[in-house]
């Protein structure tokens, strides 16, 4: 008998075939999760959009929505960015009047607020 020194054609043409099944359910694997993060991420941004929509309405009562694409943006585009900090620090809405209780303030020290 012969004495084997490697791999036959057969072997090798298994392994590699094997590799290949392995290497494309990876890819049909991962292009999933591509779709399906790229529908969660415009999920995302229509709910943003819709949202700045909202705060702008609140904003401007009474005034209607542009019609037109980059005034739409224009108007809600500074409700966009991410940077932009809501301070209540110096929030004062009109005609209202806030009292916050601090901790260990008796209940008898909290002004009534009936009208």
């Amino acid at each position: 008998m012969r004495a084997s020194r490697g791999f036959s054609l057969v072997e090798l043409i298994g392994a590699i075939v094997v590799i290949l099944i392995l290497c494309s359910l990876v890819l049909i694997v991962s292009g999933t999760a591509r779709t399906s993060t790229l529908a969660t991420r415009v999920s995302s941004d229509l709910e943003a959009i819709n949202t700045a929509k909202t705060h702008w309405s609140l904003d401007n009562p009474g005034a209607s929505f542009p019609s037109d694409e980059p005034s739409r943006f224009a108007c809600i585009q500074s409700y966009l960015d991410p940077v932009q900090a809501v301070s209540m620090t110096n929030f004062e809405a009109p005609n209202a009047q806030y009292y916050i209780n601090p901790i260990g303030t008796p209940a008898s020290s909290v002004p009534s607020f009936s009208q």
